[in-house]
């Protein structure tokens, strides 16, 4: 195998230059016609979805809000998922409290 000789490596390298080189050239012309063909959805609005509904949610069911945020932060942690995630995580979290405080707060009163 050329990769356990240096020596053969290189010459393999050398041997397969213009392969190697025309491969990364559709690559990058597969990729380009792809994000031409589907941009990127909404932009900043796919960010809003998740904390609309995660508030629609909180103000249902408190408890499944506070459990779907959690589930979002520990998905975000253990996946290495980007900080929008850990922003409607945290979001949620915090709507779901609220919404949870609010309503105990609502029992206790006569």
């Amino acid at each position: 195998m050329p990769y356990k000789d240096p020596q053969a490596k290189r010459e393999w390298e050398q041997q397969h230059r213009t392969q190697r080189l025309a491969r990364r050239r559709e690559l990058r012309s597969i990729e380009t016609s792809r994000k031409q063909a589907y941009p990127e959805a909404f932009g900043t609005v796919s960010f809003l979805v998740p904390v609309v509904a995660g508030g629609a949610l909180a103000a249902y069911s408190p408890e499944l809000a506070i459990g779907a945020g959690g589930l979002t932060l520990a998905i975000a942690g253990i996946y290495k998922k980007g900080w929008t995630w850990w922003i409607v995580g945290v979001l949620m979290l915090a709507l779901g409290f609220f919404f949870y405080w609010n309503e105990q707060n609502a029992e206790k009163q006569p």
